[in-house]
């Protein structure tokens, strides 16, 4: 069975040395390298050549798409994986577009990890996409949770409109919106608009 040799570019080292040593212990890949910048890191993978290269969205002052962008456009032959904590799908999309396989959430356990790279190092699928396995791991009616009007009333609320004026522009009673705001923070389990913009984010609505 061939080792795939991986780098990994990520600027918190508490996460960087976790996952080096965890790669230690697996006879199917290698760590060979890795850095906490873009600059450093491009060097190396010009150098080392490796055949998976993980990318961390948040770099400094940054975002991992900087280096992204550098291998695509240099042509190198190497599997590109975003690592994030961030449950968005606009980022996933974008690093989609860019060229990377995968798209992995820091959240996940070893088993999962596991999973996805066997799964991209054998041409399983095209793009690994934490995001939708944990759609599908979860409840199937996740998706599903809010109701059309809910769910117009949702994305309102996230863009900063008030009550009043989504009341207004749905030709609703200021009442029948507030109680349509608290069953969503209730079906979703939310707090406050940030649990909600998050939850649209991880569906994909937004």
């Amino acid at each position: 069975m061939k080792a795939f040799s991986i780098y990994i570019v990520d600027d918190h080292t508490l996460f960087l040395e976790s996952i080096e040593a965890f790669l230690s212990f697996q006879e199917q890949y290698k760590c060979i390298g890795h850095a906490t910048n873009i600059e450093n890191a491009f060097e190396d993978i010009v150098r080392l050549k490796p055949d998976i290269i993980f990318i961390d969205y948040h770099l400094n002052e940054t975002n991992g798409f900087e280096l992204l962008k550098k291998i695509k456009d240099a042509n190198l032959d190497c599997i590109s994986i975003i690592l994030t904590m961030r449950r968005d799908a606009q980022i996933r999309n974008r690093a989609k577009e860019m060229g990377a396989q995968g798209y992995l959430l820091k959240s996940m356990g070893a088993e999962q990890l596991m999973q996805s790279l066997n799964e991209i190092t054998s041409l399983k699928t095209s793009f690994y996409d934490s995001i939708e396995e944990d759609l599908k791991a979860k409840d199937a009616n996740y998706k599903n949770l809010l109701t059309a009007r809910e769910m117009q009333i949702a994305k309102m609320v996230t863009q900063g409109i008030s009550s009043e004026s989504i009341a207004q522009q749905l030709d609703l009673s200021l009442h029948t919106v507030n109680s349509h705001r608290k069953n969503i923070l209730r079906k979703l389990n939310a707090k406050n608009p940030i649990d909600l913009m998050n939850y649209l984010r991880e569906i994909g609505e937004l």
